[in-house]
């Protein structure tokens, strides 16, 4: 059959088998299967698939149609304009996150115009997506990027060699801030921040491929968030940042947390495009 057939059976086989977004989805999987950007997928569409090809691309729908994320199956995922490499084992980046990177930006841009030394960790780096898009952007900025997953580290390792990046963001094992042997101006962290009683009614994409340790904060979801905090006045720097992803009802508790672990500290809380409580911004005295 043609591209253009195939792509047009593998939208009808999505949609009745009830997967999001079946049109992009299955021009994404055949993409991947041809080694195509956009533009020349829809300039081949009108040729034949070879046998080998068309097996692969049932194959990718296939495991598709039993939930398995589309990230998962090409190995890549967008992420600020980047190219991410991904796998099981390691979360896909969200959308929602590059607000994260954005408040980053902002914050060590500022720092940056007052001194020529600033350091910047992400904690719990998983694909190293926001270590490496900070990186990417500020290369006056030191990056560092903590992780307890040795197969997440190795991943964002992959990354930053990918972009070209490894000689701009070090990787430390271990877990949260303990890893760090100096204080450091700007945290970042995109924790588990997902109750347990919502973590379990999650997609099947989600709840059964994704690992749990980087979505489940606990019965509030905020337990992992709660343990960095009790963390930051040891590792960040006096007049420091926290940047944190959050749940969009979590505002009210995650400052009361910042407000116990951190007295003093000014907390801003940032929406995201759909104009969700997203990101806090914590700035110590």
């Amino acid at each position: 059959m043609t591209g253009d057939e195939a792509l047009r059976r593998a939208v009808v086989t999505l949609r009745v088998n009830g997967i999001e977004e079946p049109e992009l989805t299955a021009e994404v999987l055949l993409r991947h299967v041809l080694q195509l950007d956009r533009a020349y997928l829809f300039l081949r569409l009108p040729d034949q698939l070879s046998d080998e090809q068309a097996v692969a691309y049932q194959d990718l729908l296939a495991r598709r149609i039993r939930h398995t994320p589309t990230a998962y199956l090409t190995g890549r995922r967008e992420f600020y304009s980047m190219s991410l490499a991904v796998g099981r084992g390691v979360l896909i980046p969200r959308p929602e996150t590059e607000h994260v990177v954005e408040a980053a930006l902002d914050v060590a841009r500022a720092m940056l115009g007052t001194s020529s030394r600033v350091t910047l960790v992400d904690v719990g780096t998983g694909s190293g997506a926001i270590a490496l898009a900070v990186a990417k952007q500020l290369p006056a900025l030191r990056v560092l990027a903590t992780d307890l997953s040795p197969a997440a580290l190795a991943v964002a390792g992959l990354n930053a060699k990918r972009l070209r990046l490894a000689g701009r963001v070090t990787f430390l094992g271990g877990d949260l801030l303990t890893p760090l042997t100096k204080q450091v101006e700007i945290i970042t962290a995109n924790l588990p921040y997902i109750p347990t009683a919502v973590w379990a009614a999650l997609p099947p994409e989600i709840r059964d491929h994704e690992p749990r340790a980087a979505l489940d904060g606990g019965d509030d979801g905020l337990r992992v968030i709660d343990r960095l905090l009790a963390q930051v006045p040891a590792h960040l720097a006096p007049g420091g940042v926290v940047i944190l992803e959050m749940q969009y009802d979590q505002a009210t508790a995650l400052t009361a947390l910042v407000a116990e672990r951190l007295p003093g500290a000014a907390v801003a809380i940032l929406p995201d495009l759909a104009g969700h409580d997203r990101v806090a911004v914590i700035r110590s005295p």
